[in-house]
């Protein structure tokens, strides 16, 4: 069976387009050598295959990726008018769970059900983690992934 070599990257085995010089490849990489935490970290989150979001303390969602949007069907100027009582079926047992859990240890992980735009409920895994900003405010990371395929996939075996 064939499969794929990966090379570790190296200025020498980067791809470069055909219409772009070396020199430009180049220039790259050095600005990539200086990027800041922050314009790494935007980019990780803004980039990332799996849909994120940051709240505060009080649950206001303050920052959120395209994946997001996606998952819920929300644009970016309507995902910004949306609280959590309208993302999340915050009165069952599953979630409860999951705050209490993230509250005491300031990490969690849990499976609760997430409501589309369209009303439609759905089932997701979600991670948590609560960080201090680097303004020492109380922040909270998650990420979610809709597990209905999973889901789906245990009963048609």
């Amino acid at each position: 069976m064939n499969e794929p070599t990966y090379l570790p990257t190296r200025k020498n085995n980067y791809v470069i387009p055909p219409n772009e010089s070396k020199s430009h490849d180049l220039d790259v990489i050095e600005k990539a050598k200086h990027a800041s935490a922050s314009e790494i970290y935007d980019g990780l989150f803004q980039n990332a295959f799996q849909a994120m979001y940051v709240e505060n303390h009080d649950g206001i969602i303050l920052k959120f990726n395209k994946q997001f949007c996606k998952l819920f069907g929300y644009s970016d100027s309507e995902m910004s008018k949306v609280e959590n009582e309208d993302l999340f079926v915050m009165d069952e047992k599953p979630f409860l769970r999951f705050l209490d859990e993230r509250n005491k240890k300031r990490i969690a992980k849990g499976e609760i059900t997430g409501i589309k735009k369209t009303g439609k409920k759905f089932p997701c895994r979600i991670s948590s983690v609560i960080y201090e900003s680097e303004y020492g405010d109380t922040r909270t990371m998650n990420t979610l992934v809709d597990i209905s395929g999973d889901l789906s996939a245990r009963w048609n075996f």
